[in-house]
C-alpha cells in the first residue's frame, strides 16, 4: 500500500487547519494572540468591523491598536493572519490582515492594543516589509 497520498492530505490538512487557529462551533478563528500564516483563513476568514488606528514593530513585537463597538472589550479576539506567500521583492513583502471576532452587543465605541510576536514572518535577509490589509501604511519588520 503506498503511503503517500495520506501523507500528503495529513500535511494538506495540518497547514489549513493548523498554524495556532481553531475554529469554533460558528466557524469563528480563536487565534490567541498568535500569528496565524494560511492563505486559505487569509482568503476566507470573516471579522466584525473594526478600525485599524495604529500599527507599531518594537523588535519581534507587532502592537495593533484597534477600534470597534463594545462593552468592554474584554472578549474581543484580533487574529493576525498572513498569506504565506512572500512577495519577491527588495526588501521582500507580506501581506497581513486582522480578523476580529467581537461578540459584545453594546454601543460604546472602544480602543484596544493586541500585541504579536511576528518572529515567523522573518524571511531571507533582516529586514520584510509587511503590507496590511486596511491600513493605508506599509509595516517595516527588521531583525
Amino acid at each position: 500500500m503506498n503511503s503517500k497520498p495520506l501523507i500528503i492530505l495529513f500535511l494538506l490538512a495540518t497547514v489549513i487547519f493548523g498554524s495556532g487557529c481553531k475554529n469554533d462551533d460558528n466557524g469563528a478563528l480563536d487565534c490567541d494572540n498568535e500569528v496565524v500564516i494560511s492563505g486559505f483563513q487569509y482568503s476566507n476568514a470573516e471579522s466584525t468591523f473594526f478600525e485599524i488606528n495604529n500599527i507599531s514593530v518594537n523588535g519581534d513585537i507587532l502592537t495593533a491598536e484597534i477600534s470597534s463597538s463594545g462593552c468592554s472589550g474584554d472578549s474581543w479576539n484580533l487574529c493576525l493572519i498572513d498569506s504565506g506567500a512572500v512577495m519577491e521583492s527588495f526588501p521582500p513583502q507580506r501581506r497581513i490582515r486582522f480578523v476580529l471576532r467581537n461578540d459584545e452587543g453594546c454601543l460604546a465605541y472602544l480602543q484596544k492594543a493586541f500585541t504579536y510576536d511576528i518572529s515567523s514572518l522573518q524571511t531571507e535577509g533582516n529586514v520584510v516589509i509587511l503590507q496590511v490589509e486596511d491600513y493605508s501604511e506599509s509595516v517595516e519588520y527588521s531583525y
